[in-house]
């Protein structure tokens, strides 16, 4: 319970270190009564619950470069959003969350509590809260796991030549172009891996916690293509 640093917003009903050991759960109120006070779930008596962030994107930017040199020709495209608060739930985020049908063990997951003595070693200054199945225990929603989902991609890239006119009219072709291009090449972003900042919210639901961990990442392409204009 020392390390406890952050507000973790429970339901009323539930107190501290209920059905569990003491280190799997952790609450922090502003009076520490030991058990969270939602009040009237309103604006004018909220409890001890707090805003902690705002999961629409703020500040959405591209940038566009292109440029050209005897025949030759690059562009890259960068996008991203400059601001994003984002609550990433369930299995794909937590591991061990839904049970034994729907927990998962990703690598990410492996940073979890593990005390002295542990045969897989200890590890007090973990990510994650040791995993119980179906228990949810500090899976709420708090500042420690509110994910800073903004972001920079390099969503395309590609250089081509343009072979000179004088060349293809000697073949009747007005224009022949090679080109390479490249599809969301890299992302620079604070939001855990497991998820892709582009896609949250989208694809088996809407919402921003349960939407992120049945949509598919976008994938990586590359391509070589040829522009012919007879």
């Amino acid at each position: 319970m020392q390390r406890c640093k952050n507000t973790w917003l429970l339901p009323t009903s539930l107190k501290l270190a209920a059905n569990g050991k003491p280190e799997t759960l952790c609450i922090a109120t502003s009076t520490m009564t030991k058990k969270i006070n939602t009040g009237s779930s309103t604006i004018t008596d909220p409890g001890d619950l707090r805003i902690i962030g705002n999961n629409l994107p703020r500040y959405k930017f591209g940038l566009d470069l292109d440029a050209a040199w005897k025949g030759f020709d690059v562009r890259i495209f960068f996008q991203g959003v400059g601001k994003r608060d984002y609550w990433c739930a369930g299995n794909t985020f937590f591991g061990a969350a839904g049970g034994k049908w729907q927990s998962s063990g990703f690598v990410q997951h492996l940073d979890f509590f593990r005390p002295e003595g542990d045969p897989d070693g200890a590890n007090l200054d973990a990510y994650f809260a040791r995993p119980i199945l179906s228990a949810g225990k500090n899976q709420y929603v708090q500042t420690r796991y509110l994910q800073n989902a903004a972001y920079i991609r390099l969503k395309n890239a590609q250089i081509g030549y343009t072979f000179p006119k004088k060349m293809m009219n000697k073949i009747n072709l007005n224009n022949l172009r090679l080109f390479l291009s490249g599809e969301n090449l890299f992302t620079i972003t604070s939001l855990t891996s497991q998820f892709d900042p582009e896609v949250l919210g989208t694809g088996y639901s809407s919402t921003w916690a349960s939407g992120v961990t049945k949509t598919y990442p976008l994938v990586r392409t590359l391509s070589v293509g040829m522009s012919i204009n007879f």
